[in-house]
């Protein structure tokens, strides 16, 4: 499918789901039917409250066999303030069990039902879930932020992994400060061997987010930002990619 886009960290503790489930939201708020899966492989991710009914090991021996049909699938998502919610799975030492091909045949079975396919495809490259969502997307992003540790651990990523692999992405630097202690805009890139990335402004209140269920895109420094990384995936009628001069927003 073209339109499926993941979203990876770097490390772990990066903002990952709120950056993906932010995106979502964002698309959703313009009449896109978008289908966000939770497949970080960790339970209870996500800034949503879900029936705790379904989840991706409900669909496991379907994935196993490489027999699902549509109605299998619907029937184990739930919808969320305008998206549909494909849960995490339940038990989180399930996770390693699922095939490297999982999103290839859950994704067929929906074909062309949603605008959107987004992915929290978690941080650990071991799980055959994150492996196959970053062989089945079409764009990839790899969430990091300034922190030395998160910066090291994404410089062996894409050695050990994304170059054997072939897999490219764009970076998105959360929890971006302008603080001499950090590292700064053209650091980061050297050290990540990259030409530009999205940048998302710090904002307090993750754990508030947390708790109460939702994503910090009441926050208007993190919505403009979260924006701008939507706008990716919508080019003006003529083709154009205005987005391009924004990447460094903050």
């Amino acid at each position: 499918m073209e339109n499926v886009i993941g979203f990876f960290g770097g490390d772990s503790q990066v903002g990952t789901t709120m950056i993906a489930q932010s995106v979502a939201e964002c698309l959703s708020r313009k009449n896109k039917r978008v289908l966000l899966v939770c497949g970080s492989g960790k339970l209870g991710d996500g800034f949503m409250s879900l029936s705790g009914k379904h989840s991706l090991d409900d669909l496991k021996a379907s994935v196993i066999s490489g027999r699902i049909g549509e109605e299998d699938l619907m029937q184990n998502v739930e919808e969320f303030r305008g998206l549909w919610v494909l849960p995490a799975v339940k038990n989180p030492l399930t996770a390693k069990y699922f095939p490297e091909n999982t999103y290839q045949i859950l994704l067929a079975a929906v074909n062309e039902q949603f605008d959107y396919v987004l992915i929290d495809g978690g941080d650990d490259v071991n799980l055959g879930l994150t492996v196959s969502a970053m062989n089945s997307c079409r764009e990839r992003f790899f969430v990091i932020t300034q922190q030395n540790k998160a910066l090291q651990r994404y410089a062996q990523l894409r050695k050990d992994v994304l170059v054997p692999l072939g897999l490219s992405g764009e970076l998105i630097i959360n929890k971006f400060q302008r603080d001499p202690s950090l590292f700064r805009m053209q650091e980061i890139l050297g050290l990540c061997e990259a030409e530009s990335a999205f940048r998302v402004p710090y904002v307090e209140y993750g754990w508030q987010a947390e708790m109460e269920g939702r994503t910090l895109c009441r926050f208007h420094r993190f919505q403009k930002a979260v924006e701008v990384i939507a706008a990716r995936f919508e080019p003006d009628p003529e083709g154009r990619r205005p987005w391009e001069w924004r990447k460094n927003f903050v």
